[in-house]
Protein backbone atom coordinates (compact mmCIF):
# COMPACT_ATOMS: atom_id res chain seq x y z
CA UNK A 1 0.00 0.00 0.00
CA UNK A 2 2.79 2.40 0.96
CA UNK A 3 4.52 1.59 -2.29
CA UNK A 4 1.32 2.38 -4.23
CA UNK A 5 0.90 5.73 -2.42
CA UNK A 6 4.54 6.56 -3.09
CA UNK A 7 4.09 5.81 -6.79
CA UNK A 8 0.93 7.93 -6.93
CA UNK A 9 2.69 10.92 -5.35
CA UNK A 10 5.65 10.45 -7.66
CA UNK A 11 3.31 10.44 -10.64
CA UNK A 12 1.52 13.59 -9.50
CA UNK A 13 4.82 15.36 -8.88
CA UNK A 14 6.18 14.34 -12.26
CA UNK A 15 3.02 15.64 -13.98
CA UNK A 16 3.25 18.97 -12.13
CA UNK A 17 6.93 19.35 -12.93
CA UNK A 18 6.42 18.71 -16.64
CA UNK A 19 3.15 20.66 -17.06
CA UNK A 20 3.39 23.04 -19.99
CA UNK A 21 1.84 26.47 -20.55
CA UNK A 22 -0.73 26.05 -23.31
CA UNK A 23 -1.77 28.66 -25.90
CA UNK A 24 -4.99 30.58 -25.39
CA UNK A 25 -7.66 30.66 -28.13
CA UNK A 26 -7.58 34.47 -27.78
CA UNK A 27 -3.90 35.44 -27.38
CA UNK A 28 -2.84 38.54 -25.47
CA UNK A 29 -2.03 41.64 -27.51
CA UNK A 30 -0.14 44.71 -26.39
CA UNK A 31 0.03 48.02 -28.23
CA UNK A 32 1.85 51.13 -27.07
CA UNK A 33 2.34 54.58 -28.51
CA UNK A 34 4.13 57.74 -27.38
CA UNK A 35 2.00 60.83 -27.98
CA UNK A 36 4.18 63.88 -27.45
CA UNK A 37 5.68 63.08 -24.03
CA UNK A 38 2.94 60.67 -22.93
CA UNK A 39 3.20 56.88 -23.11
CA UNK A 40 -0.12 55.13 -23.76
CA UNK A 41 -0.25 51.34 -23.49
CA UNK A 42 -3.18 48.98 -24.03
CA UNK A 43 -3.14 45.27 -23.16
CA UNK A 44 -6.02 43.14 -24.42
CA UNK A 45 -7.03 39.71 -25.68
CA UNK A 46 -7.51 39.08 -29.41
CA UNK A 47 -10.33 36.69 -30.34
CA UNK A 48 -10.82 35.88 -34.03
CA UNK A 49 -14.03 35.85 -36.05
CA UNK A 50 -13.63 32.27 -37.37
CA UNK A 51 -16.63 32.66 -39.68
CA UNK A 52 -18.97 33.70 -36.88
CA UNK A 53 -21.30 36.69 -36.78
CA UNK A 54 -19.60 38.95 -34.25
CA UNK A 55 -21.69 42.02 -33.51
CA UNK A 56 -25.30 41.11 -32.88
CA UNK A 57 -24.19 37.48 -32.55
CA UNK A 58 -21.15 36.53 -30.48
CA UNK A 59 -21.14 40.07 -29.03
CA UNK A 60 -24.74 41.14 -28.30
CA UNK A 61 -25.92 44.67 -28.97
CA UNK A 62 -26.81 46.98 -26.08
CA UNK A 63 -24.96 44.85 -23.50
CA UNK A 64 -21.69 45.47 -21.67
CA UNK A 65 -18.74 43.78 -23.40
CA UNK A 66 -15.26 43.27 -21.97
CA UNK A 67 -13.78 44.65 -25.21
CA UNK A 68 -11.96 41.50 -26.21
CA UNK A 69 -11.75 38.20 -24.33
CA UNK A 70 -10.34 36.76 -21.11
CA UNK A 71 -9.20 39.53 -18.71
CA UNK A 72 -10.58 43.04 -19.12
CA UNK A 73 -8.75 45.30 -21.55
CA UNK A 74 -6.24 47.47 -19.64
CA UNK A 75 -5.29 51.06 -20.42
CA UNK A 76 -2.14 52.56 -18.86
CA UNK A 77 -1.07 56.21 -19.28
CA UNK A 78 2.14 57.85 -18.05
CA UNK A 79 0.63 61.35 -17.76
CA UNK A 80 -2.92 62.72 -17.63
CA UNK A 81 -4.91 62.62 -20.88
CA UNK A 82 -8.24 64.19 -21.82
CA UNK A 83 -10.76 61.75 -23.30
CA UNK A 84 -14.50 62.21 -23.74
CA UNK A 85 -14.16 65.66 -22.18
CA UNK A 86 -12.79 64.17 -18.95
CA UNK A 87 -9.22 64.30 -17.68
CA UNK A 88 -7.82 60.90 -16.71
CA UNK A 89 -5.03 60.95 -14.15
CA UNK A 90 -1.79 59.05 -14.75
CA UNK A 91 -2.36 55.37 -13.96
CA UNK A 92 -4.09 52.15 -15.01
CA UNK A 93 -7.73 51.60 -16.03
CA UNK A 94 -9.95 48.97 -17.62
CA UNK A 95 -11.93 49.54 -20.81
CA UNK A 96 -15.35 48.16 -21.72
CA UNK A 97 -17.84 48.80 -24.51
CA UNK A 98 -21.58 48.67 -25.16
CA UNK A 99 -21.98 48.01 -28.92
CA UNK A 100 -25.16 49.28 -30.55
CA UNK A 101 -26.88 48.26 -33.76
CA UNK A 102 -27.44 51.89 -34.77
CA UNK A 103 -23.69 52.50 -34.79
CA UNK A 104 -23.42 54.65 -31.66
CA UNK A 105 -21.29 52.68 -29.21
CA UNK A 106 -20.56 53.58 -25.61
CA UNK A 107 -16.93 53.20 -24.57
CA UNK A 108 -16.40 52.89 -20.80
CA UNK A 109 -13.23 53.63 -18.87
CA UNK A 110 -13.34 52.21 -15.35
CA UNK A 111 -10.95 52.78 -12.43
CA UNK A 112 -10.68 49.04 -11.67
CA UNK A 113 -7.80 47.94 -13.89
CA UNK A 114 -7.66 44.30 -12.78
CA UNK A 115 -11.09 42.96 -13.64
CA UNK A 116 -11.39 39.36 -14.77
CA UNK A 117 -13.54 40.07 -17.80
CA UNK A 118 -16.70 41.68 -16.38
CA UNK A 119 -16.54 39.80 -13.08
CA UNK A 120 -16.65 42.37 -10.28
CA UNK A 121 -17.43 45.24 -12.64
CA UNK A 122 -18.92 48.19 -10.73
CA UNK A 123 -20.57 50.98 -12.72
CA UNK A 124 -19.88 53.35 -9.82
CA UNK A 125 -16.17 53.07 -10.68
CA UNK A 126 -16.69 54.35 -14.23
CA UNK A 127 -14.50 57.40 -14.83
CA UNK A 128 -15.97 58.35 -18.18
CA UNK A 129 -18.41 57.04 -20.79
CA UNK A 130 -17.73 58.10 -24.36
CA UNK A 131 -20.12 58.04 -27.31
CA UNK A 132 -18.33 56.65 -30.35
CA UNK A 133 -19.68 55.83 -33.79
CA UNK A 134 -18.94 52.40 -35.28
CA UNK A 135 -18.10 52.87 -38.96
CA UNK A 136 -18.12 50.27 -41.73
CA UNK A 137 -14.59 49.06 -42.37
CA UNK A 138 -12.73 46.42 -44.38
CA UNK A 139 -12.94 42.97 -42.79
CA UNK A 140 -10.66 42.36 -39.79
CA UNK A 141 -10.36 38.72 -38.74
CA UNK A 142 -8.74 39.21 -35.33
CA UNK A 143 -9.93 41.80 -32.83
CA UNK A 144 -7.45 44.68 -33.05
CA UNK A 145 -6.81 47.80 -30.98
CA UNK A 146 -4.36 50.41 -32.26
CA UNK A 147 -3.56 54.10 -32.64
CA UNK A 148 -4.14 56.44 -35.58
CA UNK A 149 -4.07 60.17 -36.47
CA UNK A 150 -1.09 60.72 -34.18
CA UNK A 151 0.19 64.25 -33.54
CA UNK A 152 2.35 65.79 -30.80
CA UNK A 153 -0.77 66.54 -28.77
CA UNK A 154 -3.44 64.03 -29.81
CA UNK A 155 -4.29 60.61 -31.22
CA UNK A 156 -7.18 58.23 -31.80
CA UNK A 157 -7.59 54.78 -30.25
CA UNK A 158 -8.98 52.50 -32.97
CA UNK A 159 -11.03 49.34 -32.35
CA UNK A 160 -11.40 47.05 -35.38
CA UNK A 161 -13.15 43.71 -35.73
CA UNK A 162 -15.33 42.05 -38.35
CA UNK A 163 -16.46 44.93 -40.59
CA UNK A 164 -16.50 47.71 -37.99
CA UNK A 165 -14.06 50.41 -36.89
CA UNK A 166 -14.57 52.56 -33.78
CA UNK A 167 -12.46 55.65 -33.11
CA UNK A 168 -11.88 57.21 -29.67
CA UNK A 169 -9.99 60.54 -29.82
CA UNK A 170 -7.97 61.90 -26.93
CA UNK A 171 -5.52 64.73 -26.25
CA UNK A 172 -2.43 65.22 -24.09
CA UNK A 173 -0.99 68.39 -22.59
CA UNK A 174 2.40 68.10 -24.27
CA UNK A 175 3.23 71.79 -23.97
CA UNK A 176 2.49 71.86 -20.23
CA UNK A 177 4.55 68.70 -19.63
CA UNK A 178 7.48 70.07 -21.68
CA UNK A 179 7.52 73.35 -19.77
CA UNK A 180 7.34 71.50 -16.48
CA UNK A 181 10.26 69.29 -17.54
CA UNK A 182 12.30 72.35 -18.47
CA UNK A 183 11.56 74.01 -15.11
CA UNK A 184 12.52 70.81 -13.26
CA UNK A 185 15.80 70.46 -15.19
CA UNK A 186 16.70 74.10 -14.49
CA UNK A 187 15.97 73.61 -10.81
CA UNK A 188 18.23 70.54 -10.71
CA UNK A 189 20.99 72.70 -12.16
CA UNK A 190 22.89 69.95 -14.04
CA UNK A 191 24.49 70.80 -17.42
CA UNK A 192 22.46 73.99 -17.63
CA UNK A 193 24.06 75.04 -20.92
CA UNK A 194 22.52 71.96 -22.58
CA UNK A 195 19.24 72.36 -20.70
CA UNK A 196 18.90 75.97 -21.92
CA UNK A 197 19.91 75.02 -25.47
CA UNK A 198 17.30 72.23 -25.68
CA UNK A 199 14.70 74.58 -24.21
CA UNK A 200 15.58 77.12 -26.91
CA UNK A 201 15.04 74.52 -29.65
CA UNK A 202 11.70 73.50 -28.14
CA UNK A 203 10.35 77.05 -27.89
CA UNK A 204 11.54 77.78 -31.42
CA UNK A 205 9.56 74.75 -32.66
CA UNK A 206 6.57 76.17 -30.77
CA UNK A 207 7.17 79.52 -32.56
CA UNK A 208 7.79 81.25 -29.23
CA UNK A 209 10.89 82.95 -30.62
CA UNK A 210 11.39 85.58 -27.91
CA UNK A 211 11.52 82.86 -25.23
CA UNK A 212 13.73 80.71 -27.47
CA UNK A 213 16.28 83.53 -27.88
CA UNK A 214 16.28 84.14 -24.14
CA UNK A 215 17.12 80.50 -23.44
CA UNK A 216 19.80 80.19 -26.12
CA UNK A 217 21.53 83.31 -24.80
CA UNK A 218 21.49 81.77 -21.32
CA UNK A 219 23.16 78.69 -22.81
CA UNK A 220 25.80 80.73 -24.64
CA UNK A 221 26.57 82.74 -21.51
CA UNK A 222 27.51 79.50 -19.75
CA UNK A 223 29.30 77.77 -22.61
CA UNK A 224 29.78 79.28 -26.06
CA UNK A 225 29.43 76.21 -28.29
CA UNK A 226 28.89 75.90 -32.02
CA UNK A 227 25.74 73.83 -31.40
CA UNK A 228 24.06 76.52 -29.30
CA UNK A 229 25.20 79.30 -31.63
CA UNK A 230 23.76 77.45 -34.62
CA UNK A 231 20.52 76.99 -32.68
CA UNK A 232 20.45 80.79 -32.34
CA UNK A 233 21.05 81.13 -36.08
CA UNK A 234 18.12 78.83 -36.80
CA UNK A 235 15.85 80.82 -34.48
CA UNK A 236 16.66 83.98 -36.45
CA UNK A 237 16.03 82.07 -39.70
CA UNK A 238 12.63 80.93 -38.42
CA UNK A 239 11.84 84.61 -37.80
CA UNK A 240 12.99 85.33 -41.39
CA UNK A 241 15.73 87.56 -39.99
CA UNK A 242 18.32 86.36 -42.47
CA UNK A 243 20.93 89.01 -41.64
CA UNK A 244 21.23 87.88 -38.01
CA UNK A 245 20.83 84.23 -39.04
CA UNK A 246 23.88 84.45 -41.32
CA UNK A 247 25.86 86.42 -38.73
CA UNK A 248 25.17 83.86 -35.99
CA UNK A 249 25.76 81.04 -38.47
CA UNK A 250 29.25 82.36 -39.25
CA UNK A 251 29.99 82.59 -35.53
CA UNK A 252 28.84 78.99 -35.18
CA UNK A 253 31.09 77.97 -38.08
CA UNK A 254 34.09 79.66 -36.47
CA UNK A 255 33.40 77.86 -33.18
CA UNK A 256 32.99 74.51 -34.96
CA UNK A 257 36.33 74.93 -36.74
CA UNK A 258 37.97 75.93 -33.47
CA UNK A 259 36.55 72.78 -31.85
CA UNK A 260 37.80 70.74 -34.83
CA UNK A 261 34.28 69.44 -35.38
CA UNK A 262 34.51 68.85 -39.13
CA UNK A 263 31.04 67.34 -39.53
CA UNK A 264 29.36 70.28 -37.82
CA UNK A 265 31.52 72.77 -39.73
CA UNK A 266 30.55 71.29 -43.10
CA UNK A 267 26.87 71.22 -42.12
CA UNK A 268 26.85 74.83 -40.90
CA UNK A 269 28.77 76.06 -43.94
CA UNK A 270 26.30 74.42 -46.34
CA UNK A 271 23.38 76.09 -44.56
CA UNK A 272 25.05 79.51 -44.62
CA UNK A 273 25.56 79.23 -48.38
CA UNK A 274 21.89 78.41 -48.89
CA UNK A 275 20.85 81.32 -46.66
CA UNK A 276 23.12 83.77 -48.50
CA UNK A 277 21.51 82.83 -51.81
CA UNK A 278 18.07 83.89 -50.59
Amino acid sequence: MKKLVTLLFAGIFAFSATAQELPKPSPTGNVGQKIGLTNVNIEYSRPSAKGRTIFGGLVPFDEMWRLGANMATQLEISTPITIGGKELAKGEYSMQAIPSKNGDWIIVINSDANLSGLSGYDEKKDIVRINAKAMVNSFTESFTIGFDKITATSAVITIKWEKLNVEIPFTVNTEGIAKENIATAIKEGKELDKVYSRAASYFSDMKEYKTALMYVDKSLNINKTHQAMFTKANIYKAQENMEDAIKSGKEALELANKAESKGWANYIEKNIKVWEEK
